[in-house]
């Protein structure tokens, strides 16, 4: 991680911790290592810091929080997908259809913050004139 770029931490805010926490009980289980969790915490707050860039606003910062969150969630549904395709009863059509149109929101929604993530910082820009005469 580079220097420049601001720590995001998203155990700050109580829902933030709730969220993730929830996420992170789903990919390594709620009895599993404390070190996998803190590692996958850190993973999804190393992202968002990367998505937020060296001076968010407040609103980018956000953005980027959620984008990571939503960017874990993608992860976990297709994780979760393959390892039910792959498993010894595997899955009904009815299952993979409900499945893969989970990972069809969950990959919308990601898509949805990074395009509004990338549209508030255009706006932010200052606007430059060149006047060619």
């Amino acid at each position: 991680m580079s220097q420049d770029i601001v720590k995001v931490r998203l155990n700050e805010r109580i829902m933030d911790c709730w969220a993730v926490g929830k996420l992170i009980d789903w990919a390594a289980g709620t009895g599993g290592d404390e070190k996998t969790k803190a590692r996958l915490v850190t993973e999804i707050c190393d992202l968002a810091a990367e998505l937020a860039g060296p001076t968010p606003s407040p609103f980018e910062r956000v953005l980027a929080e959620i984008a990571s969150t939503s960017w874990f969630a993608l992860r976990m549904h297709e994780a979760h997908y393959v390892s039910c395709v792959k498993s010894e009863n595997g899955m009904t059509l009815a299952q993979s259809e409900h499945a893969q149109r989970r990972i069809d929101r969950a990959h919308r929604r990601f898509l949805s913050t990074v395009k509004t993530l990338a549209a508030v910082r255009r706006l932010a820009l200052p606007a430059v004139q060149i006047n060619a005469a």
